[in-house]
Parts: structure tokens; C-alpha cells; sequence
């Protein structure tokens, strides 16, 4: 089923069927879709998944899936990256594969630092200079960004494209749900986070509580063993340090020092464990929003709402899951979802105001004493939000707190816009508030719209 991926499946369908050599460069979260929008859009292509394997069997893997297609021997084995991309081009000769899909590609440089420089000859040398398409598919976007896409990379400047396939937008993610609380929308969201496979897991279920009760809290499910399974891949040496930082951080601690203090792991060592999950995008940096380079220190937030909602509540609680005893863990998860969701609601709002306003630059902003959830800025216009997700409506002291920070906000940023543009974002409505031309009030029925459903 494919919902949306529209601009990624034009972008991909017409760069196959150019009529020059083509390298190219997908990335994106594990279970984002990238294999799935390979397999519909590439036709006449060869498929290889890399692991972290040797070189040697890796290649031997690879080369069993090209022997039948040019009559080599079955019992072959090579033992050099150069000996394999020879026979490739012995297929690509033989007009017997058009495409060639190399998923999961980041693992090979990983393991062999030889392989690009050998890929990059071949390219220059051969595969340039034919009618065939090379796309390196890779998970995690830091780590690709820095083997595959950065200038100290054998194939930079030689790629003819890249896309980042991101989750899905609340409003594509709805298009799954059949909820019928419109809340229930934004909580689902809260555990998704946009990742169609996750999606599908609720698309069948009209209660949020009862989608999270038989999905993350029955034994068995695999969204109970998911988020342990995405981290264990990438920290197998050391996975214990890994998962009680991200557990702290799901728990609130943002600064390095508080990470530090309740996870355990020494201060002197948090910089380098923060830095590699940084470069995993499983963990992002945070700073006010600002104009020019910003000073101030930085938070650190999980980076997926999924892995957010399973080290605050599913991680930590797998013994009681495992013992059945999901109806209690409901019940303490209620507790404190409504907090949870409030970032959740704030991350769905800042959506809203790039997708409909075209707000170009969009973040939180905060001094020692003032706060302010959404910071944007367009054509000189500067947008300030505020997100509600609690059961009051918002009403004028709402508006009238926010305008006081002002004065604040651009003394720090040292700019005077020409209009300032108020949203207020409600879970539950309004009181005695009127929209114009400076004030915008947006409750659930207009993020929630019959257009989007």
C-alpha cells in the first residue's frame, strides 16, 4: 500500500529511466519504507543487502546472485571487491540487469574501508560511461552522510543524486488511523512517529488505548521488542551504556550533566556516547532558535517518537509486560501521557506551520527565564506559537503571557521583523479569544481536517 511517497517515487522514476548512468544515494531511518519504494519503482534490477558480515562472504553473497545470469560456475569464489564489480560488469555488458540496488551499503565501508575507494574506481573507469543505474541505500543518515555524501568521500561529486526519505507528516500518518477520538490521532502518532510499519500495526483499531494495549504491552507483539532491536544493531560492543542514556533522556534529563548523573555512565565519557547517537540521528541536539550560529548550550531530545515512547515506558516496564501484566502498566502509562503528548503536539504543530504557512525556519526559543514553544520565521514575518495540550481551553492570559516574552526574544535574536504573527495551537479549543490578522487559533478540528481524513 503505498500512501503519499509521491515526490520520492517521481524522483526515482525519473532518474531510472535517464538515458546516462546514474548514482544515487537513498537514506532514511530503519522501517521508513526505503526497500519498499525500491522494490515498486526499480524494475530489471539486482538487489544486494549487506550485513555486518566479512567482506569475503559478502561478496561471495553477492556474487550468487549474478552467476546464473552470465554462466559462471557455482562453486566460484572470489576474494577481492575488484573480482566482483568485473563479473557486475560482465552482467551490465550483457544488458542482463539495468539497476543495481545495494541496501543496508553503509555496513560495507563499515567493515572494509577498502570498498568505496575500489567502487569509485570502477564508476570512473567503467559504470560511468554506461546506460546503468547504481543506488546505495543506506539506514541511518548521519552515518551515511558522513561515508557517502561528505567531501572527504571517495564518491562525492560523483553521485548524480540523493534523497532522504523522511517519516511521514501527521497528516499522511492519519490517513492509516480509523480512530474515533481526534486525540487519539496525536496519541498514535506519539508511538509511531510517521513509520508505515508502525502505522499499519493501528490502522485496524478505533481506540488508541486499546491498539496500545494489544500492539506494545502484549507479549509477543513486536513493537515490545523493536526498540531494543534498532539500538542493539548499531551497539552490540557496548549496548548497556547506550540504553541507559536513552533511557534518562526519555525521562527528561536534557543536558549532558543530567544525562550523566542519572544514567550512570561517568561524565568524562557522555560527549562520546552522545556524539555517536547524534551521528545515528537517534538522538537530536537542540538549541534556541536564532538568527546566526547560536551560543547558548544545547538539550538533547530522542529523535523518534517511537524510540521516545519505548525507553519512557516500554524499556523500562518489559518485566511487566512479560508477565502479563499490561492492564497495570496501562494504567501508570495514563498517568503521565498527557505530558508525553504535549511534545508530540508541538512537534505536529510545527508541521502545520511549514505546511500550510510555508514557515521556513521553525524552533523553540528559551533564556534563563522565559520560554517560547514555536519560533518561525518568513518574508521578514516573525510566527510565535504556543502549544496546549491539556483539557482547558486557551484564552486571552494564553496570548497575553506570550506577548510579554517579546521584548526578550528579540533583544536575544537582535531583530526587528515587520509583523509578528500569534498561533495558538489547542488540544481542546478556545475561550474568549477572536482570530485576526496577528492571532491564528488552531484546535484539533482544523489540524484534524475532513480534507486530511
Amino acid at each position: 500500500m503505498f500512501i503519499n511517497r509521491v515526490k520520492e517515487r517521481k524522483f526515482l522514476e525519473r532518474k531510472l529511466s535517464s538515458k546516462k548512468a546514474e548514482l544515487i544515494v537513498i537514506y532514511g531511518r530503519r522501517r521508513v519504507g526505503k526497500t519498499f519504494l525500491l522494490e515498486h519503482v526499480v524494475r530489471n534490477g539486482l538487489f544486494f543487502t549487506a550485513d555486518l558480515s566479512g567482506s569475503t562472504m559478502l561478496m561471495n553473497r553477492f556474487l550468487n546472485e549474478i552467476k546464473e545470469l552470465i554462466n559462471l560456475p557455482e562453486t566460484l569464489r572470489i576474494n577481492s571487491w575488484e573480482e566482483f564489480f568485473s563479473f557486475l560488469n560482465m552482467a551490465i555488458d550483457l544488458r542482463k540487469v539495468t539497476s543495481i540496488v545495494i541496501d543496508e551499503f553503509q555496513y560495507i565501508p563499515y567493515r572494509d574501508e577498502t570498498f568505496l575507494s575500489v567502487f569509485q574506481r570502477w564508476w570512473d573507469k567503467e559504470f560511468s560511461k554506461k546506460c546503468v543505474n547504481f543506488i546505495l541505500c543506506g539506514s541511518y543518515s548521519g552515518m551515511i552522510e558522513k561515508i557517502a555524501l561528505s567531501h572527504n568521500s571517495p564518491i562525492y561529486g560523483r553521485r548524480t543524486g540523493q534523497y532522504k526519505i523522511l517519516p511521514m507528516d501527521f497528516e499522511d500518518s492519519m490517513k492509516f488511523f480509523k480512530f474515533k477520538k481526534k486525540e487519539d490521532n496525536v496519541l498514535a502518532y506519539g508511538v509511531t512517529d510517521g513509520i508505515p510499519l508502525y502505522l499499519l500495526e493501528f490502522s485496524e483499531y478505533t481506540n488508541f488505548w486499546d491498539a496500545l494495549k494489544e500492539k506494545l504491552l502484549t507479549p509477543g507483539e513486536f513493537l515490545v521488542e523493536e526498540g531494543k532491536f534498532l539500538t542493539l544493531e548499531e551497539f552490540k560492543k557496548d549496548p548497556s551504556n547506550y540504553f541507559s542514556i536513552l533511557t534518562a533522556i526519555a525521562n527528561g534529563k536534557t543536558t549532558p550533566n543530567e544525562i550523566a548523573n542519572e544514567s550512570g555512565v561517568e561524565y568524562k565519557n557522555i560527549g562520546t556516547y552522545l556524539a555517536r547517537l547524534l551521528e545515528l540521528e537517534l538522538v537530536k541536539k537542540e538549541q534556541p532558535f536564532s538568527l546566526k550560529k547560536p551560543r547558548k548550550k544545547a538539550f538533547y531530545y530522542i529523535n523518534d517518537e517511537y524510540l521516545r515512547f519505548f525507553f519512557r515506558y516500554i524499556y523500562p516496564y518489559q518485566e511487566m509486560i512479560y508477565r502479563d501484566l499490561g492492564n497495570r502498566l496501562l494504567e501508570k502509562i495514563k498517568l503521565t501521557i498527557s505530558q508525553y503528548a504535549s511534545f508530540t503536539f508541538e512537534k505536529i504543530s510545527k508541521q502545520y506551520l511549514k505546511k500550510h504557512i510555508g514557515v521556513e525556519k521553525v524552533g523553540r526559543w528559551w533564556d534563563a527565564g522565559n520560554e517560547i514553544d514555536i519560533v518561525g520565521i518568513k518574508n521578514n514575518i516573525l510566527y510565535i506559537g504556543e502549544c496546549k495540550w491539556t483539557n482547558k481551553k486557551v484564552d486571552g492570559k494564553v496570548l497575553n503571557n506570550l506577548r510579554k516574552k517579546i521584548p526578550f526574544l528579540l533583544k536575544d535574536l537582535k531583530y526587528e521583523p515587520t509583523k509578528i504573527i500569534y498561533y495558538l495551537f489547542s488540544k481542546n479549543g478556545f475561550k474568549d479569544l477572536e482570530e485576526n490578522d496577528e492571532v491564528k487559533c488552531i484546535d484539533l478540528n482544523k489540524i484534524i481536517s475532513i480534507d486530511t481524513l
